[in-house]
């Protein structure tokens, strides 16, 4: 171990790089690499008796790759796994008696001399890539500058899954002369509904009945169920068995009940924990994946838009923008064939392809260049994660402090769906069917939104059903809303609504300030989940 000051010094002077003393000792890689590597992530160490580089952030796992490829695993250093470490690289050298530096930074240089070259090459690959990418981004930029004024409302009102449904479930409305026109299309779409066994002139059509995002559905006779997921939200728990459970309730034979699990482009799949084993033998091949690219645009282009009438202009426009919005959603509108035609040609100059090339060889060259794409995109992903991740952490710790200080007899148990736009917070002793969420909650909130809003969240018809009943009537409803109950009109999944201007973000507030934040926002977190557990759950 280093003991003193002038020991650090002596090796730094020797190795030309900053060093750290902690329990052994940190040596940063060559500054002088074309892209920098952080000395906390990516250094040399003192470790036990050897000199290893380390490379300690899942920000940088492509370096890792390319490390574990290229370095030389011989008698004089290998690659070694490390629990701590992404990647560890070793000197099989044994240094005896730390005091002595000279030793210890010839160790030092030797890994040095066998790791930098690669990390040289590694870094100025990167380091192309990023002047190539920023090349091609600025073309793309000035491309996209020059393209004719566009607007389309459904754009400028940024549709989440919610009017996307609605936009379709009014769509399916339609009659002509008493005739569901548009539905009967649809409902021939799925593959295993036959429309000649049932009365579809007499079907309903109903958004979010039962929390149940689209439904159609005949009394007694038949039930589609339509599962909106075309912005990636995720599954909830049992989530298509409690919709079929539903409907089964309702009346609906369950060989006459389909589920129509709708996402973007078919690449989003259910998971098992929505649509249960015991769920999928009721189904069967009447669970349908459909999604809005392959299906839903294809259906409105070829068989809805030409069927309107004349008259039916109002009809006609909204099909046009909805048109107009998907075709936007996936960059295939008309208007910018010419822009992509631009930037394709713009790449395929920049990559070294030539008119002399075989179809392989240019296929090739996009191939290596989507791979190198696909490297940016995850350092700069982890990059990202890296910095939301210590600011979710200290969420985190900080709630379980002050939830321990209010509600000192619970555990709390947390959900991260941030990336989804929301963080939940529940009390192990109830379903998670009821709990606490941040709502809107992303990263934008997370690192610079200033209002925060807390609600408690139920997602079960017969909770529902239970919080409604005590906010209706009964000796009670007082005292739930002195609380803070009430049923938000706007999503009847909400009981309780906290809004808190902060001043600040999350992000910049400093630990004391954080506290004091959450103090506030969940003031009403241990009456109601007193009143919750005493009444409704019965779980005290």
């Amino acid at each position: 171990m280093l003991k003193m000051d002038k020991d650090l010094l002596l090796l730094e002077s020797m190795l030309g790089t900053s060093a750290l003393r902690n329990a052994g000792v940190q040596v940063a890689v060559d500054k002088n690499l074309p892209i920098s590597l952080p000395q906390a992530q990516i250094h040399y160490e003192l470790c036990k008796n050897h000199i290893e580089l380390h490379v300690e952030s899942s920000a940088y796992k492509p370096l890792c790759k390319y490390l574990e490829r290229h370095l030389p695993n011989n008698e004089i250093a290998k690659t070694e796994k490390r629990g701590w470490c992404e990647y560890s690289y070793i000197l099989n050298k044994r240094i005896d008696g730390w005091s002595n530096v000279e030793e210890l930074g010839n160790a030092i240089i030797e890994l040095r001399n066998i790791v930098e070259p690669i990390l040289l090459q590694y870094c100025e690959q990167i380091a192309e890539n990023f002047k190539l990418a920023k090349v091609l981004g600025d073309y793309y930029e000035e491309q996209k500058a020059a393209l004719p004024f566009h607007i389309n409302v459904i754009d400028e009102l940024h549709a989440n899954e919610n009017a996307h449904t609605r936009i379709l479930i009014h769509l399916l409305k339609y009659k002509e002369d008493g005739k569901h026109v548009i539905l009967t299309s649809f409902l021939k779409q799925i593959p295993t509904f036959s429309v000649d066994s049932f009365d579809i002139e007499k079907s309903k059509v109903y958004f979010n009945r039962d929390n149940i995002d689209g439904l159609i559905e005949k009394d007694g006779e038949y039930a589609v169920i339509i599962e909106n997921k075309i912005h990636w939200a995720v599954d909830q728990d049992k989530q298509i068995e409690r919709y079929v459970n539903t409907e089964i309730e309702r009346g609906i034979p369950s060989d006459n009940i389909w589920v129509i699990y709708l996402t973007r482009d078919g690449r989003k799949k259910v998971e098992g924990y929505s649509l249960t084993e015991k769920t999928k033998d009721i189904l069967g091949n009447r669970f349908i994946e459909m999604d809005y690219y392959h299906n839903i645009l294809p259906w409105l282009k070829e068989a809805v838009l030409p069927n309107c009438r004349v008259k039916e202009e109002w009809l006609e426009s909204a099909i046009k923008q909805y048109i107009d919005h998907l075709e936007g959603l996936f960059d295939i509108r008309d208007s910018r064939k010419i822009f992509r035609k631009k930037v394709r040609d713009k790449i395929i100059d920049s990559i070294g392809c030539t008119k002399e090339m075989s179809v392989w060889d240019v296929y090739s060259k996009f191939q290596i260049y989507f791979q190198t794409l696909g490297e940016l995109q995850d350092i700069v992903a982890n990059s990202l994660e890296s910095l939301i991740e210590p600011v979710i952490k200290r969420l985190q710790e900080t709630t379980e402090k002050v939830l321990g200080e209010l509600c000192p007899n619970e555990e709390i148990l947390f959900y991260n769906g941030v990336r989804n736009g929301y963080f939940q917070v529940l009390l192990k002793k109830w379903t998670n069917n009821v709990h606490f969420e941040w709502i809107p909650f992303s990263e934008k909130h997370l690192l610079s939104e200033t209002e925060y809003t807390l609600v408690l969240h139920v997602e079960q018809n017969d909770i529902q059903k239970s919080f409604r009943q005590i906010l209706s009537d009964g000796n009670l409803m007082t005292k739930a809303k002195e609380i803070g109950f009430e049923n938000d009109s706007n999503d009847k999944r909400v009981f309780y609504k906290k809004v808190v201007f902060a001043g600040k973000a999350i992000s910049d507030m400093t630990n004391q300030e954080l506290e004091e934040f959450l103090r506030v926002i969940y003031t009403d977190v241990d009456n109601i989940q007193k009143f919750v557990s005493e009444y409704i759950l019965n779980k005290n």
